[in-house]
């Protein structure tokens, strides 16, 4: 025996076993793999690593929360790299996570599993797919579904990596903070369909229908939301019931004349209102019924088969516990639920996380509910009295948004100008206080010759100098709000600078965007036409600053109240005062000069543009969520290229085509020549031993 474990030995620590431990090694180093997750993230950015925010998430899970994956398998690039940053994505959930978070992937080859992810109501999408050199479309499975508790939250169409963590954590979120709103209710929500009977009379296709898909929609809703929820019809009949439901709630009123029935008598004219409302404690949210046009010039309801959906979308905004953000109202600023000029796109956009309610300064401090205030394009000047109320309010630690424009385009109503635009100065009243905290809005347009360029048919790109392209050097690098964009477009934008030293104690002024070194000012005559505008000089180019943001401690620029100032002193036994002259916490304030950039002129529906995503981060940063703002542009840096010049590309192309393969070439000439040269050397070395030899 002692032999034999010799012999093993022996040949254990001798060279014939090396292969046999290698093997052992790969086997154990698969084995601790398998069941440990391990990454190292060299990204600048750490763009493959979980952002603190998700990990506190997972970690502070009360009840079992389940992600189950319907993803086809061997999908064509790009989009097999979604599969595999969801599967490393969702293995970092549930490390950072406890034993509440777990997640499946299944094999949609299986009819089983199909039929789940359509019960769920995912559905297969359409791909396009490189094959053979022919581009050809196939379907494929990309979708998940979250579980927490009775509620279920889809996911669908994830082609890309782009903020798959952000709509990860924040539909996490939003389950969690719903379930436990629902959970500690002392009531339940009412659901109720106010549908007038009458209006059966008169044709209405779907109508019949309503209340059995409303109540059917609800009944499921209501399964999902822990038995909640309490449904009821209501038949507003009475002129004045339906007159106070429509005001109350803002749902449809449909009024009808007197005419002939169908039988033949002869009908009164009257009203009725046609809606659902969800509504606890005073807190309501309409869900609109939609009457539409057919035709043959009747009307039907459309949107039955989505009624769910939109139940459980108010739901959640009627439960969930969002930041309120104030809206400053009162001063001719950008209408929100303006579609066509104002900022309704960016409204709805963050619309599931805050919620923006419109604020009247004049009606005195802002409310404590209010975490942040929106200044949006204001025309009209602030009384001292507001102004006072804005600066009270950064005081106090506020965060305080600021989108001035220096002019306001008016249409002219002469003919023989062609209705041409010209341009009136913005004058607000709040020059004087923000260059009491250290920052000033230019009266001018930023010009760039680095700028977005119009195509028109029979010219070609038109360069549009006052929408200048912020690339990676203008944009701050290392702040959330900035840091992971490839560029940004500024539209009609003033210059912003800064009016104090960066060293002031106390307070921060971070530049988060900037011009070209190739930009210049138009400040006079403003005539924003390509063709009449002149680019100076190029010494005389510059860089302009385009968005500041001051943080830290503020000095007041109210030595005392307005009214007091104005009606002096006041001689009695007791003078109250909460006015502060200084910050008693951090506060932060970010000014950009132009309002342009929250309307749909840039900012696209979906929010995935530059702009959207910069003012979003700009949003979730002065509320406190800069995580927010670096899960949501996190990998998006990786994609940009910097800009250069079309002779550096044709330099770029020509390596590309036909540099590689000549160095390819002369590397293996190379290694030709030193092959024969080593031959050539071993052959004199043979001829030389065997000459010594004779």
């Amino acid at each position: 025996m002692k032999k034999r474990i010799d012999l093993f030995l022996s040949w254990l620590s001798g060279p014939k076993s090396d292969f046999f431990l290698f093997v052992v090694l790969l086997v154990l180093i698969n084995l601790v793999s398998a069941n440990t997750f391990f990454r190292i993230d060299l990204t600048r950015f750490h763009s493959y690593s979980l952002s603190s925010a998700s990990r506190e998430l997972v970690q502070n899970l009360e009840q079992p929360l389940s992600v189950q994956v319907f993803f086809s398998e061997h999908l064509p690039a790009p989009y097999n790299g979604v599969e595999r940053y969801m599967r490393d994505l969702l293995q970092e959930y549930a490390g950072a996570g406890n034993k509440r978070f777990s997640y499946e992937f299944f094999d949609m080859e299986k009819p089983e599993n199909r039929e789940t992810a359509q019960s769920y109501g995912i559905s297969m999408i359409q791909i396009r797919e490189v094959k053979d050199d022919e581009v050809g479309y196939r379907n494929a499975w990309m979708g998940l579904a979250l579980t927490y508790s009775d509620r279920v939250e889809v996911l669908d169409n994830l082609v890309m990596t782009e903020g798959l963590e952000y709509r990860l954590t924040t539909s996490m979120a939003k389950m969690m903070a719903l379930t436990n709103s629902l959970a500690g209710l002392t009531s339940k929500v009412q659901v109720t369909l106010y549908a007038t009977e009458r209006l059966a009379d008169f044709g209405i296709a779907g109508f019949n229908k309503l209340e059995k898909e409303a109540q059917s929609a609800y009944s499921r809703l209501n399964r999902r939301s822990m038995d909640k929820i309490e449904w009821q019809r209501i038949n507003p009949v009475e002129e004045s019931f339906v007159d106070e439901i429509a005001t109350k709630y803002g749902i449809q009123k449909i009024n009808w004349s007197a005419g002939t029935a169908k039988d033949g008598s002869v009908e009164t004219g009257g009203a009725g209102v046609l809606g659902i409302v969800l509504e606890y404690e005073g807190r309501f949210r309409t869900v609109p019924i939609e009457l539409t046009r057919t035709l043959f010039g009747g009307y039907a309801i459309s949107g039955l088969d989505t009624i769910e959906d939109s139940l459980a979308d108010n739901l959640r905004f009627l439960m969930a516990n969002s930041v309120t953000i104030g809206y400053v109202t009162g001063h001719g600023e950008l209408e929100l639920d303006d579609p066509r000029s104002g900022p309704s796109r960016l409204a709805m956009l963050v619309s599931d996380t805050y919620t923006l309610e419109p604020t009247d300064l004049s009606a005195g401090a802002v409310s404590s509910h209010i975490s942040s205030l929106i200044v949006n394009g204001p025309r009209e000047t602030f009384s001292e009295s507001e102004k006072y109320v804005l600066d009270q309010f950064l005081m106090r630690g506020g965060s305080v948004f600021m989108l001035i424009d220096p002019f306001e385009e008016m249409r002219s109503q002469d003919q023989m100008q062609g209705g041409q635009s010209f341009f009136v100065p913005v004058t607000t009243g709040l020059e004087p206080l923000l260059e009491r905290y250290g920052v000033s809005i230019g009266k001018n347009y930023v010009l760039d010759k680095n700028c977005y360029e119009a195509q028109q048919q029979g010219v070609g790109k038109i360069p549009l100098y006052y929408v200048p392209v912020v690339g990676k050097d203008g944009l701050n690098a290392h702040h959330p709000i900035s840091q992971n964009l490839g560029f940004v477009l500024f539209l009609q934008a003033a210059s912003v600078d800064t009016t104090i030293n960066d060293s002031v104690s106390g307070r921060t002024t971070v530049t988060l965007a900037s011009s070209s070194p190739k930009s210049w000012l138009m400040a006079d005559q403003i005539n924003l036409s390509p063709y009449a505008m002149r680019i100076p000089e190029e010494d005389s180019l510059q860089a302009q600053p385009l968005a500041v943001l001051l943080e830290g401690t503020f000095e007041s620029a109210f030595s005392q109240p307005p009214n007091d100032e104005e009606e002096g002193e006041i001689d009695t036994v007791l003078s109250p005062s909460d006015h502060l002259s200084r910050s008693v916490q951090p506060g932060k304030l970010l000014v950009i000069g132009t309002s342009a950039i929250t309307t749909p002129q840039v900012m696209d529906e979906a929010g995935q543009q530059p702009v959207a995503l910069f003012v979003r981060n700009a949003i979730d940063y002065l509320n406190g969520r800069a995580d927010f703002a670096r899960m949501r542009t996190k990998g998006l840096s990786l994609d940009t290229l910097e800009n250069t010049t079309p002779r550096i590309r044709s330099v770029a192309r020509a390596l590309n085509l036909y540099g590689v393969p000549v160095l390819a070439a002369l590397a293996g000439l190379i290694a030709w020549r030193r092959r024969i040269r080593r031959r050539r050397k071993i052959q004199e070395s043979a001829t030389a031993g065997k000459g010594g030899v004779v």
